[in-house]
């Protein structure tokens, strides 16, 4: 048998399935490539089905024997190669250089994602409609809890099946419905295929059904089901919580417990993060803890950002700057000219952005569908200038840039700014010039507002190609060749941007 590097081993055993086998029954099987072993939880599927799924890392031949506490699971054994990849196999995310991503073959990414919380949990026609409109939108992350949501604006509605079985309208962790578990999976595989990162949220606030009251064993035994059923596939992020500060889970939940069990138990060490839910710093998580390899931010101060990358070191993900949408709260009601906006702004500032659709849809005639919530179809003018914005950033030589900010406003950045609060004051200290550049090789600069001055310094002897972009109509507007030394541009439109690259 042969499986692609990175791809995923699935070995699917008969068992037992009297009494609790979620509970009780133990299985794991090590896999041994010459020196290197590496030991693999199994679960339990339902029926009498106990699983492994493994991704190997390493090309060549593999060898594993199972373990378990029941005598007809132990002792199995067997061998497959793993064989080079193809397609869209590039394996999985890692950060490179510091402050970015990359494949762990070398290609480049650049992480640009949307919002669909609970799109696994509505019914199966919208999970369709979601997969087909992503085939054709320019994101290659999505973020998505595993347990349902109860919230405004339409997340109201029953989810198709809940996680985990309840009697007596009480909530029973140790019964999972495996056949929500096998939807996720399946989810989780197809957006593999499709080339998306998986952003998957383990915990939020949001939460109807209790499941943020499970206890910190159940929320071990839960979590180390997730490693078993999901972290083999490639595209598998851990997301600790959405809005992890919120009072009634900030207590509820062991962060800190959860992030290092991850660290130690999962087999291939898939990024993990975790989201708060007050802009400010003072409601981040420590970002610079050990087990934490990027800092997810909710945010849009982006003046900010430069110094969040210097103060974490790590990759920084602006997973929440806002929505485009038609929502009153203000978090929800960007403009398609805002949305994109941010996104050039935390993508010169050297973070990566997030995008998200609070706009209705019309993906279900029976219940109230947003994007943002439940997928289904994208409704927002932004995400055509998000794909033209990921096709400049994919041509520049990312890993290897430096943001830079030019302050217009003539502010001073307050030690602390309260959370969600003046929002005049938020976008004139927003109001800048940012640039990123490679010195003497390619530079991109830009500003929201006409009639700013963008000044660079273009290192080197060589002549440089100035392609003047129309951010929001996504077209180069002019080009023409400049000399190096100090450059000079005043904008004539909003929302330009500059690139230069030496010829």
């Amino acid at each position: 048998m042969t499986v692609e590097q990175w791809g995923v081993f699935e070995i699917e055993f008969d068992g037992p399935s009297d009494g609790n086998p979620y509970m009780d029954n133990k299985l794991e099987a090590k896999f041994t490539h010459g020196s290197q072993t590496v030991s693999m939880p199994g679960f339990y599927d339902g029926d009498g089905t106990y699983i492994i799924r493994f991704c190997p890392a390493q090309l060549g031949d593999w060898t594993f024997v199972t373990q378990s506490n029941l005598a007809e699971l132990s002792d199995h054994s067997g061998s497959f190669k793993c064989v080079k990849p193809t397609g869209n196999n590039h394996g999985p995310i890692e950060p490179v250089n510091t402050f970015y991503l990359q494949y762990a073959d070398g290609t480049p990414f650049y992480s640009v994602g949307t919002t669909s919380y609970q799109w696994t949990s509505v019914k199966q026609s919208v999970q369709e409609k979601t997969l087909e409109t992503l085939k054709n939108a320019p994101f290659n992350k999505m973020r998505m809890c595993v347990f349902p949501k109860r919230y405004s604006y339409g997340n109201d509605t029953d989810p198709w099946m809940l996680p985990f079985k309840r009697k007596d309208d009480q909530n029973d962790p140790s019964q999972p419905n495996y056949e929500f578990f096998q939807n996720f999976d399946k989810r989780v595989k197809q957006l593999m295929d499709m080339g998306i990162q998986a952003d998957v949220i383990l915990f939020h606030p949001y939460d109807h059904w209790g499941y943020y009251q499970m206890g910190d064993d159940m929320n071990e035994k839960y979590v180390r089901y997730m490693i078993a059923r999901i972290s083999a596939y490639r595209n598998v992020w851990w997301s600790l919580a959405n809005e992890w500060d919120v009072p009634r889970t900030k207590e509820a939940i062991d962060w800190e417990g959860i992030g290092t069990l991850l660290q130690k138990e999962d087999p291939f060490q898939r990024l993990r993060g975790i989201h708060n839910w007050y802009y400010d710093e003072s409601h981040f998580y420590d970002h610079n803890r050990p087990w934490v390899t990027h800092a997810s931010l909710q945010t849009y101060f982006f003046f900010n950002a430069i110094k969040w990358r210097n103060q974490y070191q790590k990759p920084v993900l602006f997973d929440e700057m806002r929505y485009e949408g038609g929502v009153p709260s203000g978090w929800g009601s960007l403009t398609a000219k805002e949305m994109t906006e941010y996104f050039w702004k935390a993508g010169l500032s050297g973070v990566y952005g997030m995008h998200g659709d609070t706009f209705k849809n019309d993906s279900d005639s029976l219940t109230e569908v947003r994007w943002w919530a439940k997928g289904g179809t994208l409704m927002g003018e932004s995400p055509d200038r998000i794909a033209f914005f990921k096709k400049i950033m994919e041509e520049a030589p990312v890993t290897e840039m430096i943001p830079e900010l030019v302050s217009l406003s003539g502010l001073t950045v307050p030690e602390q700014i309260p959370d969600r609060n003046d929002g005049s004051l938020i976008e004139k200290l927003n109001n800048n010039i940012y640039i990123f550049s490679k010195e003497g090789e390619h530079y991109l600069a830009y500003t929201q507002d006409p009639e700013q001055t963008i000044e660079l310094n273009l290192a080197g002897e060589k002549d440089y190609t100035l392609e003047i972009i129309d951010t929001w109509n996504m077209k180069i507007v002019a080009e023409q060749v400049v000399g190096s030394g100090e450059f000079q541009y005043k904008t004539k439109m909003p929302y330009t941007a500059l690139r230069l690259i030496a010829k």
